[in-house]
């Protein structure tokens, strides 16, 4: 088979190469593992977790319990992906899982002799002599499900946040329908579908909607929804949610890697995700060669597919005739169709004529018949078929593939989630979501409609609800043609073959943890008769098919053996998340570096591309130096510092805090906020200012700009922006509420670049024009103007903070690049944060280290600030008599006695007298290319005057230090180089 091309709706032309366990094998675009394996003759696909049985492909999708593969090589594997879902690639490596040391000769296979030993719970009362620790390494062996990584190379999961009217999940029939009715309506549209490709069952069922080709409807809806601005995410299924939120995860091709987290909340979410095909129990019903009905047509109508030569179909339902044509009419032999109903039952309508034609081909029909066993050492060679009224002998049919349906249960887990309730439907045999909360819909076969046109209408009627519930008006479209499809499957419930006891340990209910009707009979019989206490014992549904397959099979088998109904047994409550999903997506998105949230400026991907040594700076990415300057960060800062002075640079200040205030109130809110009052500045002017707690201590420092006479901006330090921003509106929220205060975090919208230096005037009026030249000469410190550069928005404001003359840029992050480029071009070299703290000390302004939550005015020599006696907030308990104590610290300058000694931030002060008693301590220290010696700032005892004799007190990193106190002002104390 695998030397032809294969024609399907999903498969193109072409090759692709691959390998399976060893062997290299071929596929043409389109295919999934699956699919090419099954076309190149291959059947066993992996063992079971418990018995080692060998197994092969059971479904189609995500509810595949056995074709579990593991793809890449040690150590970064990645196990346990689905055959049916991975798409193949040039290259991809898989092999199959639970086998030693290959899959045909699995030595671990012998535990298949001891399956009686072997059933429910019986790791409860076994391996107890001599102890668990004498098995312990072979159980850890055998467990689990496929081989654990030992390193992870996917990349970051990427996430996104939408909103919309109205969420589809489901690009089936109805999901179609559904969401072409929203969008008419004028819905915001986002449809999901976990396959890569829309239509559900029209792929392969075919039929008419509104007077056309099935598929050719699917593209006509497609095209029209994208013309009415829907949004469609294929391969992305919901995966859970909680409060309103939906979460989708989009896997392409069914391989972590891509992955993307949808994070939607929508106002309304129409649930069209379909029924999932359930299995019938019967002796050995997990050979390889037994499969779902649905997957066969799926492989077939999808990939060209044939999954056997010789068939049998077993069902309860009609849609198996229909079934049995399509298959036939691709060119396999279906040698039988067993049905569990009596004539009298079923082949009502066109089943009848169907069933009539498949006999006159030559199939054998058998009602009221089951497929009691399958016969095959290894795979399926033949089905047993016995009646089920009377006492007939079985028959032997000869067969290398026995498909068989017991019905659908319809995907419903994302209908019992906050709200919702599960109810049986007797005649859909399987349960539905009853009491939905008005937000949430189900439509289609979620919602118990199976035949082709109730699913369209029940789609289209979902559709327009959820668009009312979304304030939008909606109006029936008329009818534009017939709908024509399988008809309805005529369904009547059966679970398993008749099987006596002693062979129920081989009719499989859960395929993946080997669960089987002997497991659930023992687990009533130890007293476990409710489903979720059996679920827990036998380990039913709890593979990564999330019970699919097995819940509602599993409950009716204990409803049986119990003697109840499935409706009062129930089945047991599926959580999130309801489909695969890679831990890597959901967990670790934050790990190693990536541990906090990285933030950067515009400036980012030019600093590292230039040298620039980029530390994380709080949130913020910064450069700490840059390599062309020095090989270290000492040796690179002071070199950077002295240019400055000399002449001067250029800095990326982006990461300054920038809040907009605005409106009626503004002034007055921050004349609350600041020891000084914002109100008195002029428009076109700034001021420094100061931030106080409630307790008085100096919270942070920054800039206020006014903009208009009602709008302001202030700038806060990079450390604090956060918490500035919460502190302003948590005031503006209490103190402030209902006054005319608006606050924008405008941190992000701006990118700023510090130029510094006696050139920088020059260098600005030669970069940004003539025009700014006449601008720059009338600026005035604390002045600033607005204008543009390169089209884009400009803010020039002469301030310093380096004691240097100096502007700050403020423009658009768009032209960032582009103007630093510039400055550079001009003679402005870059400098980094550790130059930049150099400047700041020598000049004797406070860096981080001095407010440090401890500190207040009187400590910092802010006493010009307090004698303006502003009433803000945290001014009254300055007047608190502990704060005027000798005790209290006064910040000063430091430098050594002998000019050379170095000076350590954190060292201790003690006087020469005490020296074991301290009286402060170094909170800043750098060496000062302008002044050839280490210079800093501290904190000391303010009973200790200028003429103390104190020294820095380190003994872990240098030793002792003989200091005398300065200014703090280290250069140019009277400010002539800044206002130059």
């Amino acid at each position: 088979m695998s030397g032809n091309i294969r024609r399907g709706t999903r498969v193109g032309s072409g090759a692709i190469r691959f390998s399976y366990d060893g062997r290299e094998y071929r596929g043409q675009p389109g295919d999934t593992a699956a699919s090419a394996l099954l076309a190149a003759g291959v059947r066993f696909f992996g063992r079971s977790v418990k018995y080692r049985r060998l197994r092969g492909v059971l479904a189609a999708g995500p509810e595949e319990p056995n074709a579990l593969l593991t793809v890449g090589a040690r150590p970064a594997v990645i196990p346990n992906v689905s055959a049916p879902q991975l798409a193949i690639r040039d290259g991809l490596e898989l092999r199959s899982q639970n086998r030693w040391p290959t899959l045909t000769r699995d030595v671990s296979s012998l535990l298949q002799a001891g399956g009686g030993l072997f059933g429910a719970g019986f790791y409860y009362k076994t391996f107890m002599w001599p102890s668990w620790r004498a098995y312990e390494a072979l159980i850890r062996r055998l467990a689990g499900l496929g081989e654990a990584p030992r390193a992870c190379e996917l990349p970051p999961v990427a996430v996104e946040h939408l909103s919309c009217d109205v969420l589809v999940a489901g690009a089936g029939a109805a999901g179609l329908a559904a969401a072409r009715a929203a969008a008419r309506a004028g819905a915001r549209v986002v449809l999901c579908e976990r396959e890569p490709a829309c239509g559900g069952e029209i792929e392969f069922e075919g039929g008419h909607i509104e007077g056309r080709d099935a598929l050719s409807w699917v593209a006509a809806t497609l095209a029209e929804l994208a013309a009415r601005g829907a949004r469609l995410l294929t391969d992305t299924a919901v995966v859970g949610g909680s409060g309103g939120q939906l979460v989708l995860h989009e896997e392409p091709g069914g391989l972590p890697g891509a992955s993307t987290l949808y994070r939607v909340r929508p106002r309304s979410f129409v649930i069209a995700m379909g029924a999932v095909e359930r299995p019938i129990a019967f002796v050995d019903n997990d050979r390889p060669g037994v499969m779902l009905l649905g997957a066969a047509e799926r492989y077939l109508a999808r990939y060209g597919v044939s999954v056997g030569r010789e068939l049998v179909l077993f069902a309860n339902h009609d849609r198996v005739y229909a079934a049995a044509a399509r298959l036939t009419a691709g060119g396999m032999r279906v040698r039988a169709i067993v049905d569990t109903r009596t004539l009298a039952d079923g082949n009502a309508g066109g089943a009848a004529s169907l069933r009539a034609e498949l006999e006159r081909q030559g199939t054998l029909c058998l009602a009221g018949h089951a497929v009691v066993a399958v016969e095959g050492g290894r795979e399926v060679r033949a089905a047993s078929v016995a009646p089920l009224i009377g006492a007939g002998p079985a028959r032997r049919i000869a067969c290398d593939a026995l498909l068989h349906s017991g019905g659908w249960s319809p995907c419903v887990q994302a209908g019992l989630q906050e709200g919702g309730a599960r109810e049986y439907s007797p005649g859909l045999g399987g349960f539905l979501a009853a009491a939905q909360p008005q937000w949430r819909i189900l439509c289609g076969a979620s919602n118990g409609h199976l035949e082709l046109g109730a699913a369209l209408a029940d789609g289209e009627a979902g559709g327009e609800q959820a668009a009312r519930h979304a304030g939008l008006a909606t109006g029936r479209d008329e009818a534009r043609g017939e709908n024509r499809g399988d008809g309805a499957p005529g369904l009547v419930a059966f679970w398993r073959s008749p099987a006596s006891p002693h062979l129920e340990k081989r009719q499989f209910v859960d395929l993946q943890n080997d669960v089987t009707v002997a497991d659930l009979r023992a687990a009533l019989a130890e007293g476990f008769a409710d489903i979720e206490h059996v679920k827990r014992y036998t380990t039913l549904g709890i593979g990564t098919e999330q019970g699919a397959t097995s819940s509602v099979l599993g409950a009716a088998v204990l409803a049986e053996l119990k003697g109840e109904t499935l409706g009062t047994v129930g089945t047991f409550r599926s959580r999130a998340p309801y489909r695969p999903v890679a831990l890597k997506s959901l967990a670790g998105l934050r790990v190693g570096a990536a541990f906090r949230i990285a933030r950067r400026t515009p400036l980012d991907d030019w600093h590292a591309a230039n040298g620039g040594v980029l530390e994380s700076s709080g949130l913020w990415m910064r450069p700490r130096f840059y390599r062309s300057n020095g090989d270290d960060a000492f040796t690179a800062g002071v070199t950077e510092a002295r240019r400055v002075r000399a002449s001067g640079g250029i800095a990326d200040g982006s990461t300054l805090g920038k809040i907009e205030i605005a409106g009626r109130d503004a002034a007055g809110f921050l004349d609350s906020m600041y020891l000084t009052k914002a109100g008195t500045i002029k428009v076109g002017r700034s001021k420094y200012l100061v931030n106080l707690r409630e307790d008085g201590m100096v919270l942070d420092d920054g800039l206020v700009l006014r903009l208009a006479p009602d709008r302001f901006l202030a700038t806060t330090s990079s450390g604090h922006a956060l918490h500035m921003l919460s502190h302003f509106e948590h005031y503006r929220d209490t103190e402030w509420s209902g006054r005319a205060v608006t606050l924008t975090d405008v941190t992000e919208a701006w990118g700023v670049i510090a130029v510094a230096g006696p050139q920088s005037r020059a260098a600005l009026e030669s970069v940004l024009g003539p025009d700014w030249g006449r601008i720059l000469k009338s600026l005035a410190h604390m002045d600033f103007a607005d204008g543009r550069f390169q089209d884009r928005d400009l803010r020039v404001l002469r301030a310093s903070f380096s004691g240097e003359l100096a502007y700050e840029l403020h423009c658009r992050p768009s032209i960032a690049v582009a103007l630093w480029q510039a400055l550079i071009a001009a003679g402005l070299p870059p400098y980094g944060l550790d130059a930049l703290d150099i400047l700041r000390v020598e000049k004797g302004y406070l860096v981080s280290s001095e407010i440090n939550g401890e500190t207040t005015p009187h400590d910092l020599n802010m006493d010009g600030l307090l004698k303006l006696k502003n009433p803000c907030l945290g001014r009254e308990l300055l007047d608190r008599p502990a704060f005027q104590e000798p005790s209290r610290p006064r910040l000063i300058g430091v430098r050594a006695r002998d000019g050379r000694a170095k000076i350590l931030a954190g060292a201790q002060l003690t006087t020469e007298d005490e020296p074991k008693r301290p009286v402060g301590y170094v909170t800043s220290a750098v060496y000062s290319p302008a002044l050839g010696e280490w210079v800093g700032l501290a904190l000391l005892a303010r009973r200790l005057g200028l003429e103390a004799r104190i020294m820095a007190r380190d003994p872990l990193r240098g030793g002792d230090t003989l200091l005398r106190v300065v200014s703090p002002v280290h250069v140019d104390p009277t400010g002539e180089r800044m206002k130059s």
